[in-house]
Order: structure tokens, then sequence, then C-alpha cells
């Protein structure tokens, strides 16, 4: 008989399939294997508090001696099954601050707030530097308000270490300031948002473009946006590059410092962190954006009219609530104490077009700055 009639043909079965797989090493086989409950090795496996580190260890060495793998769809399974389980009454989570340092932390509190109470803890406000406080009295009150994870909010100054004990919690920090205890941070994208702002002013026919900041402020996210900024100078010709002018933190010391360099650089866009910028340029005469264009680094609602300033929304209420689905995920993973590999977690910033800059290609200045 011809099958050859132009229809499908299917390949013929492969037998192999019906043959016997090794058999998955289960917890249970663990369990005979050690002479240890089913509950001890599976508590191992999770790295649950309850186990000693000796007996952790046996359990580890153990599974990778007899080559034992998590069950995949029992994972899932499993991973469902915590989602959807009540956390227990009266749970909370700890917002870590310092003295004097209530409102540091706010851009960030709102979302993380919102998000904790999603997952059914409480948020509350907790500093360990307080008057009066020790390591010993920090660790009853967080005890006594059955407190499982902490976050540190950012600090004012860089490179803070913290006398706190946090073996027996979870623990995420919001920036880069915390220099330890050591745990994972979550932080806006600070690079990637300087190279965005940057690129849109170049785009939109900007070339003498400069930045004004603080030591401090640039120290707080690691050099992050001066280093950006300096690679985009570096893409540039000499005549377009004007140096950064970093001013101090009091408001006559800027206002003269930031007056001067403008001056004498003359540039056709600042880059900055600062809502004071504006005052400066007004009181110069110079008007926004026809004489020059503000972008701002950090735009949020201590800025006048943020809407309407061209720049970088850090997404403070977004950052806020990835701090807090990264900690339940360590709660939930029993992840506790120092992390012996930090991991930082960052978010690219919402680029805002605004009103302090034109949009249109601007036909290039000729600048009279061409030697310094």
């Amino acid at each position: 008989m011809n099958t050859d009639s132009g229809a499908c043909s299917f390949p013929a079965r492969d037998n192999t399939q019906n043959m016997e797989h090794p058999k998955r090493v289960t917890q249970r086989d663990l369990a005979s294997h050690l002479s240890m409950s089913q509950v001890t090795v599976s508590r191992a496996l999770s790295n649950h508090p309850q186990v000693s580190p000796p007996t952790r260890k046996r359990v580890l060495d153990a599974a990778r001696e007899l080559g034992y793998q998590p069950d995949p769809v029992l994972g899932s399974l499993n991973a469902y099954r915590r989602t959807r389980m009540p956390i227990e009454k009266g749970q909370s989570l700890a917002w870590i601050i310092g003295q004097e340092e209530e409102d540091m932390g706010a851009i960030w509190y709102d979302g993380a707030l919102l998000q904790a109470n999603q997952y059914g803890y409480r948020l509350e406000k907790f500093n360990p530097n307080a008057d009066g406080m020790t390591p010993n009295r920090v660790m009853k009150i967080l005890y006594s308000r059955s407190v499982s994870g902490l976050i540190f909010a950012p600090r004012r100054q860089a490179q803070t270490q913290l006398n706190i004990e946090i073996d027996p919690f979870s623990a995420v920090a919001i920036g880069y300031t915390l220099l330890s205890p050591i745990v994972d941070r979550v932080i806006t994208d600070h690079h990637n948002n300087l190279m965005r702002c940057f690129q849109n002013l170049y785009n939109a026919g900007y070339r003498r473009i400069g930045m004004a900041t603080t030591l401090n402020t640039e120290k707080r996210v690691e050099g992050r946006r001066i280093s950006a900024f300096l690679y985009q100078q570096y893409c540039h010709p000499d005549v377009e590059r004007i140096p950064i002018v970093q001013y101090p933190n009091t408001t006559n010391e800027m206002s003269l410092l930031v007056k001067d360099w403008i001056k004498q650089w003359e540039p056709e866009a600042i880059l900055c962190h600062s809502p004071y910028i504006f005052t400066i340029c007004k009181e110069l005469n110079l008007q926004i954006p026809k004489d020059i264009a503000i972008v701002s680094l950090a735009q949020n609602k201590r800025w006048p009219n943020y809407k309407e300033c061209s720049g970088i929304d850090e997404l403070g209420s977004e950052v806020g609530a990835f701090a807090v689905d990264t900690l339940v995920a360590h709660i939930r993973n029993n992840e506790r104490g120092s992390a012996k590999e930090r991991y930082t977690h960052m978010l690219e910033g919402r680029w805002n077009p605004g009103k302090t800059m034109i949009h249109p290609t601007l036909p290039l200045k000729s600048t009279k700055k061409e030697n310094h």
C-alpha cells in the first residue's frame, strides 16, 4: 500500500521514554540516612533558625552526597501556600532611623508602609541610637514588638556603622549609606538616571551641560552620579566640558559659589539635586528655560512645582515597596543576620520631560569659553 500521499508523517515513538528513571532522593531518604526526623531535615534545608549550624551542615553535606534536589513542583506549591498564609498576629517590621533623621526616609517610607500592610505586617519606626538605648535594650524592644524584619532607612552621612545585633532578624537597607551591618540593598539607579538626564539634554541640543552638587551627597551614592557625568563629558569635545561645581551645605556660601561658577563657565543647562538652584538663577536674572535649563537628578515633592520640573523621578515609593518585597522574601526563606554576599537591587527612575528645559532641538550656541 502506497502511503506517500503528502500527509504529514510522525516519527516512531521513542521507546526509551518507558525506561525507568533513577529514583529521586527525597527528604524522607535523607532523614532515614541521617537518623533524623523529616521535620528536622526540612527545616535544615530551608535554613530555619531553630536548626543548629552543625545539624544544618550535616544535612547539607548528606544532600550533596546523595544527590538530593528539591522537587520544583512541590517547591512552587509550598511558595504559593506561604503567600496565602496569614501573617502571625502582631508581627511587625521595623523601619530603622537615626538621630534627627525623621524626615530622611519620608520619600521611601510611604511606599514601604503600604506594601507592608499588603503583606499583613505593621511597619514601625525605631531609633536604636535614641537616648538611653543599649544593644541589649534594643533587642528586648524588638522582641517585645514581635519584629521579624528590619529596613534600614537612608542615613544623612555616608558609610554609617550601627552597633545593632541583627542575627535574629531578616534585614535590608535602602541606599548605600549603611556600611555595617552588611545587608542587601535596594536603591534607585543613580548612574543610569544621570546618563539619561544628560543624554536627553544633549539630544535636545544642549552642549555646555554643568553639574552642581555637594561632596556628602555624592558620597551617599558612592560617586555614581559623578562617574556617569564624567563619562558623558569624556564622550564629547573638550569645548563642551564644564567642571563640576561642588558647593557647601550652607545657603549663603552655596549661592556665592554657584553664581561665580555660572558667570565663569556659562552653562546652557545645570544638572542638580537642590531646588535652591532655581533661586540662584533667578537672582542672576536668568529665565528658565529660555536662558538656562535646569534638570533635577532627584525629583520629588520637596521641589516647588516638582511635576513641572524636567528631570528624574527616583520613584521613592516604589523603592520603599520593593525593599519590603525583598525583606519579606528573606523572612519566608528564613534568611537572617548579615549577608554573606551582599546583593544590590537597583530600580531605574522615571524621566519627566517637564518645562524647565526646551525640548525641540536647539541650534548649538557659539561658545566663548574655548580655552579654560
